[in-house]
């Protein structure tokens, strides 16, 4: 609807029922077994994502021994080759998805990127290889910022880091399904066949997305129908811009994958490298470290932020302040040691504490704009997050790693120790090079949760703000 002066106006409603969902006009449609499904069904969606985004970290190793890389091309197909597309192309999808059916978007995007995964089996070399990374995150694009949108018709603002805290569980779960299962195929059968192991399954199950996701209406949760007039991208931008507790908090996320994405392409490399121990053995190590504790941390950390938020809506920021110090004190000490069981010990509950950022950081981008701003605002935050953290963190860690490990060899590291002739010195250099470089990385943490801090300060008027609104 159109006021006559132009402007698009919303239609409002009572808000939907906290049980049952239901609410008036438009959102009768949608019910609580709709929106328990839709947690389900975009947790399936966001577990294979994650599968097939870091397949690639299980199989590394191999990949490097077979094709013959370095650390710095293996942070290149960890990051960049994936990340650059993924978060400059999640903007105009996100558009998109501010205007057509959200679940067929995600669908489609979910049959192709699928289909990229398993096409990474037939790569002969790096440049082979990373294009088809690269159609994995063009591919992968068009999952993140419709599904947050979702999120945000489906359920109510204080209920939404609860559900982004569930829907964080998609890491864990991938790392158990895609990490073990990867490192066991690809022990026992080739690297290939773990990246058609994973692929495929996905082009199936994209079609039951397709017929039996529920698209709410816009604005359900929050009580009113938006209208069908999308807000220009320069007023999302505007709004955003002028948000400060958005600005600390997209740099606070960006610095958080930027860690996060470094220690999951090299933390398997590291076990390898450093400790006597196969592919799978390392496998089901960062299974156990990382699924226990990243998927607590995600999910009480959600649940702990809405239920706190209630008595001080800063603690949306604050709680995840304090976990990133304790993430960056408890991962230093943790890669630190020499020791297998010691490693295994207290590389366990700093997960946890790296965990807890997902949900209010999802829930807070949602909260700060309107309905038809939400994917839009989600892509923004992906962007940052993916071209600057997830490119930069595997690439820093990887040219960390190779700095530090020619400076623990006696002699010439890069002339000496090519895979075709390196010896047990160019071995123990790597190792400890790449011990060195993950702990470097990890402090960066610490920037992490002084950002939360920031972004905490400016939460009570921007989301007062907000309500008023309404």
């Amino acid at each position: 609807m159109l006021e006559s002066g132009g402007g698009p106006v919303e239609t409002h409603l009572p808000p939907p029922d906290s049980r049952t969902g239901a609410g008036a006009g438009q959102g009768a449609a949608i019910g609580a077994r709709d929106r328990r499904y839709a947690v389900f069904m975009l947790l399936v969606v966001s577990t294979i994502a994650f599968i097939d985004r870091s397949i690639l970290n299980t199989v590394g190793q191999a990949i490097k021994t077979d094709l013959h890389l370095s650390d710095t091309q293996l942070g290149l197909l960890g990051g960049a080759a994936f990340a650059i597309l993924y978060g400059v192309l999640a903007i105009p999808v996100a558009r998109l998805a501010e205007r057509y059916n959200r679940v067929r978007i995600i669908a489609v995007s979910m049959a192709a990127w699928s289909a990229m995964t398993a096409l990474c089996a037939a790569a002969s070399g790096f440049g082979g290889l990373m294009l088809a990374r690269i159609g994995v995150g063009i591919g992968e694009a068009g999952s993140g910022a419709p599904s947050q949108s979702l999120v945000g018709d489906y359920f109510l603002p204080e209920k939404r880091a609860s559900v982004f805290g569930i829907l964080g569980l998609a890491m864990p779960i991938g790392i158990i399904l895609g990490g073990i299962g990867g490192a066991i195929v690809a022990e026992s059968h080739g690297w290939r066949a773990a990246f058609l192991l994973v692929g495929l399954p996905g082009i199936a199950l994209s079609a039951i997305v397709w017929l039996t996701l529920k698209e709410p209406a816009r604005g359900l949760s929050d009580g009113r129908i938006a209208s069908d007039v999308t807000p220009p991208l320069g007023a999302v931008l505007r709004r955003l811009a002028g948000s400060p507790a958005f600005r600390n908090l997209v740099l606070a996320g960006t610095v958080v994958s930027f860690v996060g994405y470094a220690g999951m392409t090299f933390a398997h490399p590291f076990f390898v490298r450093n400790f006597d121990v196969g592919y799978t053995e390392a496998a089901i190590a960062f299974a156990v470290i990382n699924s226990v504790s990243l998927g607590s941390g995600s999910v009480l950390g959600g649940i702990v932020a809405d239920r706190l938020g209630r008595r001080d809506i800063r603690w949306y920021g604050w709680l995840p302040a304090i976990c990133m110090i304790l993430a960056a004190a408890t991962y230093m000490l943790g890669f630190s040691q020499t020791s297998w069981f010691w490693t295994i010990l207290l590389l366990t509950p700093p997960g946890f504490f790296a965990g807890v950022f997902t949900g209010p950081t999802f829930a807070v981008t949602s909260n700060l704009v309107e309905p038809r701003m939400r994917a839009s605002a989600t892509a923004i935050l992906t962007l940052t997050m993916s071209v600057l953290g997830m490119t930069l963190g595997p690439i820093t860690a990887g040219w960390f790693s190779d700095i530090f490990a020619a400076q623990a060899f006696a002699g010439d590291y890069a002339a000496r120790c090519g895979e075709a002739t390196a010896t047990a010195a160019c071995a123990v250099a790597s190792a400890q090079g790449l011990r060195t470089a993950l702990v470097t990385v990890c402090s960066f943490y610490v920037v992490a949760g002084w950002l939360f801090f920031r972004m905490a300060a400016h939460l009570p008027r921007e989301l007062a703000h907000m309500e008023e609104r309404r």
